[in-house]
């Protein structure tokens, strides 16, 4: 983008329709770095004011008067970030890192490459970012995270780790280490147990407790408060959508709380829950003990956190104990380690007894799965015809993120494809159009003996080219530790089985979830070996397969936690059982 300065009697650039001299342009009485000032301070003081399209064209104008200044391309491509305007922001953030080196301008380069879809270019940003400051939890995290997203989990869990180590005390450098080692298989449950309790101790540490509120055993309506940064088209949003208005009708009253930055675009998910629940409030800029202070004045009467340790969340929060009931649900496969979350809403199948000891939470069990599961509209019918047929090769697939293909699933994946010769894998997703992701993953296919004519790599596509994609798969492989949640309800909704490996924890046991409640547990494998030998007999029974397509859309419609209403009601049901539970436990 090249701006170019005005002529005196043309428009101004800041958009106001006064000629430029009578604008923002110099007089004779001003020189030109004093009015780059003045437009550089009018900018600041609307950006405080929150009108960023007017504080843009300030900067916007004070770059055209000082093009080589970096300080002032930094500003204007920083807003332009803030705006969703990538391509420019990425033109002016690197010509402010090039003429000044500072992390802000790396890291603001980093995001607006990432919102570009060059998550390679942004990893390596955010990794000059964190060079250049190092203990700076931002841009060690962004860098860890970008490399995860490319599917290199063990170096991101390093740089967390390094993040900590070299002095980063943080609560967020610690978090982002808990949710990048779920991941791996390398975590031992005992381990993340201990991770999740420490970090738990040391928030509530940092964050005491307001004074306790209590609980109205004969309350005929509570306020429910759901926080999450995810309400939009994402697995919890789409999960969501249809959930959360039908509660009203069992005593609840939803306000929704989203956490997401304001400068997140608005979607169309987004609206849907925005519409359906009582109200709705933007919180993103809300600080943790303003946030606090929101829910205790607005009288909710139930805090769920639907985070986790997942981007955008409010833990902090949780940890001032604002409400007098507070619930982990949904979005995260683990303890939160705060024993001031109540509870743990999860299933039997999900979380064992044998496993309660696993969570600083109480477990309380709900009727159904933990997941719900919301129709889309955006879905076709299942294929008639098997791929198989349709392609003449057998093909296995996985719609799961690059993150979860830890080598061992790959070595696993690749066992099945030796002992299947006449097939192939597709892979779909975001990121797997990265060049370095794509050559990292077909290298280690290659290192277990699998060349990459038999690896088809698909990048990610907007939702009913998504759905049509499991035309082409006969046999998803579920990954592990990390097991598909979203992706494994869509595959049994396109009439695609799910193969998957039982776990040890919450994460690793979502696939085992669907499954039981499905009546499929014939698909579900004790351990590895077993995992490649269950394949291989399923994919050698094609006629088995065939029938058991036709029988998936129809389960799914049958099944309690694929319909809104049903799975509402369940949900009420147990928020209200939490209610009266700990009412009578305060006497």
């Amino acid at each position: 983008m090249v701006i170019k300065i005005p002529e005196r009697n043309e428009p101004c650039l800041c958009g106001s329709g006064r000629k430029f001299k009578a604008c923002c342009g110099p007089s004779n009485a001003r020189s030109v770095d004093a009015e780059v000032e003045r437009l550089v301070a009018d900018g600041i003081r609307l950006e405080a004011a929150g009108d960023l399209p007017a504080a843009y064209a300030r900067f916007r104008s004070a770059v055209a008067l000082s093009p080589l200044n970096p300080r002032l391309r930094y500003m204007v491509g920083t807003a332009e970030l803030n705006l969703g305007r990538y391509p420019d922001a990425v033109i002016n953030l690197e010509l402010a890192a090039r003429g000044e080196p500072i992390a802000e301008a790396f890291y603001n380069l980093g995001l607006a490459q990432k919102g570009l879809g060059r998550l390679e270019d942004a990893a390596l940003s955010f990794r000059n970012a964190s060079v250049l400051k190092p203990h700076w939890t931002p841009g060690h995290t962004n860098y860890g995270f970008a490399l995860l997203d490319l599917g290199f989990a063990s170096a991101a869990v390093d740089v967390m780790r390094r993040c900590i180590e070299g002095g980063d005390t943080s609560m967020l450098a610690f978090s982002n280490l808990l949710l990048t080692a779920q991941y791996l298989p390398e975590f031992t449950i005992e381990e993340m147990n201990s991770l999740h309790r420490a970090y738990g101790r040391a928030l509530q540490d940092a964050c005491p407790a307001l004074p306790p509120r209590r609980l109205d055993p004969a309350a005929a309506r509570l306020r429910v408060g759901f926080v999450s940064g995810d309400l939009r088209t994402h697995p919890v949003g789409l999960l969501l959508a249809d959930v959360l208005p039908a509660l009203s009708a069992h005593g609840l009253d939803v306000v929704a709380l989203s956490t997401a930055p304001e400068t997140m675009p608005r979607d169309p998910v987004r609206q849907r829950i925005r519409e359906g629940v009582r109200e709705w409030h933007d919180v993103g800029h809300v600080d943790d003990a303003a946030l606090a202070a929101f829910v205790r004045n607005a009288g909710i009467d139930v805090l769920v956190d639907l985070s986790g340790h997942t981007g955008h969340h409010r833990l902090a929060v949780f940890a001032m104990r604002p409400a007098p009931l507070q619930v982990t649900w949904l979005g995260y496969g683990a303890t939160t380690g705060l024993d001031r979350i109540d509870y743990v809403l999860t299933d039997p199948v999900s979380t064992p007894p044998q496993d309660e000891s696993q969570y600083t939470e109480r477990v309380w069990h709900l009727g159904l799965p933990r997941l719900p599961f919301s129709p889309p509209a955006e879905a076709p019918e299942p294929s008639v015809e098997a791929p198989v047929d349709a392609a003449g090769v057998f093909t296995f697939g996985c719609f799961n993120n690059l993150a979860k293909l830890n080598p061992r699933v790959v070595g696993t994946w690749a066992r099945i494809l030796a002992a299947v010769p006449d097939s192939r894998l597709l892979l779909k997703g975001r990121n797997f159009d990265q060049p370095t992701a794509r050559k990292a993953l077909l290298d280690g296919f290659a290192s277990f003996g699998v060349g990459a004519e038999r690896i088809v790599l698909d990048g990610h596509d907007k939702r009913d080219r998504y759905f049509a994609a499991f035309s082409r798969v006969d046999i998803a492989l579920d990954p592990f530790p990390f097991t598909g949640g979203m992706s494994t309800l869509d595959a049994l909704w396109m009439g695609v089985p799910v193969l998957s490996k039982r776990g040890d924890r919450m994460i690793g046991r979502q696939g085992e979830m669907v499954a039981q409640h499905l009546g499929l547990d014939d698909w579900l494998a004790d351990d590895e070996d077993a995992y490649v030998a269950l394949a291989v007999r399923k994919a050698a029974d094609r006629a088995a397969l065939a029938a058991l397509r036709r029988t998936l859309r129809p389960r799914m419609q049958a099944a309690a936690f694929a319909q809104p209403g049903a799975y509402a009601k369940a949900l009420a049901e147990a928020l209200w059982g939490m209610w009266r539970d700990k009412a009578g436990a305060a006497g």
